[in-house]
Formats: structure tokens, C-alpha cells, sequence
């Protein structure tokens, strides 16, 4: 059976219910005292619910308990912890919110309860995945942009290094793109890139990064290679996917690609010497053939270096 409110609690009550965030008090032993309206409003909760009980109830299972450890170490410490934090409502959905505790002392000193003022950042949270999203990727393919790019090439550059290991980045231009969008509007052209897009993003293993650079110009990031080879493999694979005929709208189209594969740290150390040079790779095979890939330099000497490096 739920226990009343204090006495005090209530008559307080009348005021916190007409805050917009949600408020919880407990006593000394972490169990619940008083919620205020925007609590049920927040949680599901009614005071009924909760009342007796701690606010574990809320806990959504994302946190460690070495989150919780530390948050507790510094309210006993400061009297105070706030931060970002996730919780469950009462039908079972996780969101986040902006949490802030205070330990309340009394007279002789000793925390008699503790204050703890939320609210639900669902919105805001969701706001900045959608800035952050419109920064990073490119608004008609969903893919990452060329800035997100270069930052996931980086870091793909440092993960090789630690595990002695290749990246190549695959660089592709389409061929055959200006007939089609010239031929067919760019409305149709704009879903010959997205359709391009889903089968780069098939190609790929999902440790892989596929990148729209700009207009018809995609790049691809393969992670943990051992032998350039590999990224023959995949470019090969790319190739047979986008060569297939595409329905825009009712009608047929065919495009192929030029791919340029320049690998790291073999070709360079650095996103844009890479860039460059599998760029000038791609140009070669868009001269010399199309629907075809060449590497910037060898791939049998890259080989034979590649296992240089690794010999005891």
C-alpha cells in the first residue's frame, strides 16, 4: 500500500507541481517521499507506484554499474551530481534526460534526503542527431559526406596502424551518368544515385565506409586488409553490382563505374595524398577502359613490401 505524503512534502507540493520538470524526493535510504505531476507526466508513474520505492524502478540498463558508482561517490562527496543520463518509462521506452541531485542535510549535518530535478531531452537529443546528420552526410544518398569521410578515414588510418594492417580507399566515378540524367530529367537522376548508393552499401562488409564525394562521385573505405588484393576483390564485386540495368520510373538504364584504389600506408599517410592518388588511379581506368579499376601504383610490389614489414 502506497504511504501517504508528509505533511510537509504536500503542503511544498503545491508549488512543485507547477514546475515543468520532473521532481523526485527520497529520504536518507534512497526510497521515494514525493513526486511532483510532471514526474507521472515524464515517467507513466502515478504516486501510488512509486512511493516506498527507490528510483531504480526508472533504470533503463544502459548505464554501468560503475556510472551509478561514480555518480554516487560524487554527491557523497560534493552533495551534488548532474549530468546526462537514460531512463524507462513505465511502458517500457528508454529516453534520455538531464538529471540533477542534490543531498538535502538537516540540522546536525547528516543528509535526512535527497532532491533529484529531471527532464525529458528526447527532443533536443533528437535535434542535434538531425544538425549532426545534416553536417556529416549527404542529403540525398544518406551516405557520409566527404567531410564525415575524411574523419572515418583517419580514424581507419590509426586502427591500421595499431594492428599492422591495410586500408585502401576505393575512389568511383560513374560512367555514363550525364546521358541518363541528361536523357531522363534530374529527378530520375537523383534515383539512379540512390539506387547506386544501396548497392555500393551491399558490396561493402559493414566495417567498411561508402562516402557520397559529390555529384556522381562515391568513395569507399575497406578496413583489417591484409594484401592489396583484397580490395581488387571487393572493386571487382562493386563493378558487377553497379553494371546492372537500373528501372527509373519505368525506364531502363545502364551506367558503369571507373574505380582508382590507392591503399594505405603503402600509397601515402594522409587523407588527401590518398585522395589524390586514387583519384588519378580512377582517371586512368575511366581512359584506359571504363567499367574496370586500376591501383595507383603496383599491387605485386605492394605485396612484396606489405610482407617485408611483417617479417620477424
Amino acid at each position: 500500500m502506497a504511504r501517504a505524503v508528509e505533511p510537509r512534502w504536500r503542503e511544498l507540493g503545491r508549488f512543485l507541481d507547477h514546475t515543468v520538470e520532473a521532481i523526485i524526493v527520497t529520504d536518507a535510504k534512497t526510497r521515494i517521499v514525493y513526486v511532483n505531476r510532471s514526474f507521472a507526466r515524464v515517467t507513466g508513474y502515478t504516486w501510488k507506484e512509486v512511493s516506498g520505492k527507490t528510483p531504480q524502478l526508472l533504470h533503463s540498463g544502459r548505464q554501468s554499474p560503475e556510472f551509478y558508482a561514480h555518480m554516487w561517490k560524487c554527491i557523497r562527496s560534493t552533495g551534488r551530481w548532474q549530468g546526462e543520463i537514460w531512463n524507462r518509462r513505465k511502458n517500457g521506452e528508454i529516453y534520455p534526460e538531464w538529471l540533477s541531485i542534490t543531498a538535502v542535510r538537516g540540522g546536525s549535518g547528516k543528509v535526512g534526503h535527497y532532491l533529484a530535478i529531471f527532464s525529458d531531452i528526447t527532443l533536443r537529443k533528437r535535434e542535434e542527431q538531425e544538425l549532426y546528420d545534416l553536417a556529416t552526410h549527404d542529403a540525398l544518398t544518406g551516405l557520409p559526406n566527404r567531410y564525415f569521410f575524411s574523419e572515418r578515414f583517419r580514424h581507419a588510418m590509426v586502427r591500421a596502424k595499431r594492428a599492422a594492417s591495410l586500408v585502401a580507399l576505393l575512389y568511383l566515378d560513374l560512367d555514363g551518368f550525364k546521358p541518363v540524367n541528361d536523357a531522363l530529367g534530374h529527378r530520375c537522376g537523383d534515383r539512379l544515385l540512390q539506387a547506386v548508393s544501396r548497392r555500393l552499401k551491399r558490396s561493402v562488409r559493414e566495417v567498411d565506409t561508402v562516402a557520397r564525394l559529390g555529384g556522381d562521385e562515391f568513395a569507399v573505405i575497406l578496413e583489417q586488409l591484409s594484401q592489396p588484393r583484397d580490395a581488387a576483390a571487393t572493386a571487382r564485386k562493386v563493378l558487377q553490382a553497379l553494371a546492372r540495368p537500373y528501372l527509373l520510373e519505368g525506364h531502363k538504364a545502364k551506367v558503369t563505374a571507373s574505380i582508382g584504389i590507392a591503399v594505405y600506408p603503402l600509397d601515402g599517410d594522409d587523407v588527401e595524398t590518398l585522395l589524390k592518388r586514387a583519384d588519378g588511379a580512377m582517371y586512368r581506368a575511366k581512359s584506359e577502359r571504363r567499367n574496370d579499376y586500376r591501383f595507383w601504383g603496383d599491387p605485386s610490389n605492394f605485396t612484396q613490401a606489405n610482407s617485408a614489414t611483417r617479417r620477424p
